[in-house]
């Protein structure tokens, strides 16, 4: 009995779909808007290289990052804690 109903549900719901897919699906593209053509770019494009370096002082690096900075001045309390 179960295989008949299973049939009979599977053909029912069958008959609700439509035949063909509905005109604005299988309308074709636009052939008056322009479309840019594909252009190369390189897979390693904006690569940076980072390089193994000496270990630097971090004073002098946090100095070169801080917003309005000015190496040459050497105002900063490294100089107190140097004794200068």
């Amino acid at each position: 009995m179960k295989p008949i109903s299973l049939v009979a549900l599977t053909l029912a719901l069958g008959a609700c779909v439509p035949g063909s897919p509905p005109a604005y699906l299988a309308a074709p593209a636009e052939p008056s808007v322009g479309v840019r053509s594909p252009g190369y770019a390189s897979v390693t494009a904006g690569v940076r290289g980072y390089d193994v370096v000496e270990p630097l002082d971090w004073r002098e690096l946090n100095r070169r990052v801080a917003p309005g900075a000015d190496a040459e001045r050497g105002d900063s309390d490294d100089a107190a804690r140097r004794g200068r």
